[in-house]
């Protein structure tokens, strides 16, 4: 049986943070994602965003982050310029591979940490961006 994607989210809008908890994605495009899920919130782009990918449970191909931010853009037709996204993760290998969103991303501020704390305080602090 295949797995289903596994994706918590919750919106401080006191702080503008949306908080997204990824365990599993499953890479089915015609299915309902994670940028479905987003698109319910009003306005997700004037939002900063920490994804937490430390319970992350599957492979997370490169395809598959290139469809999930061309939906992102399509939905968000760069109204999201100058918000900031804090991508959590103790794997070395996934952080690399969330390290490339950046390029991909040019008009966020993107930063990968290994601690949920550290990405949380850059995103409230307004800290300069973390290599």
């Amino acid at each position: 049986m295949p797995k289903r994607s596994r994706i918590s989210l919750n919106v401080d809008g006191l702080n503008r943070i949306l908080f997204i908890r990824l365990h599993s994605l499953r890479d089915e495009r015609a299915s309902p994602d994670l940028i479905d899920r987003l698109g319910k919130v009003d306005k997700p782009w004037t939002y900063d965003a920490l994804f937490d990918f430390r319970r992350y449970e599957a492979e997370l191909s490169g395809d598959y982050l290139s469809f999930l931010t061309h939906k992102w853009r399509a939905l968000t037709e760069g109204r999201d310029r100058d918000r900031r996204m804090a991508l959590v993760s103790p794997c070395p290998v996934l952080h690399l591979q969330l390290r490339e969103l950046r390029g991909a991303m040019p008009d966020r501020g993107i930063a990968v940490f290994e601690s949920f704390d550290e990405g949380l305080d850059w995103l409230k602090t307004g800290a300069a961006l973390a290599a």
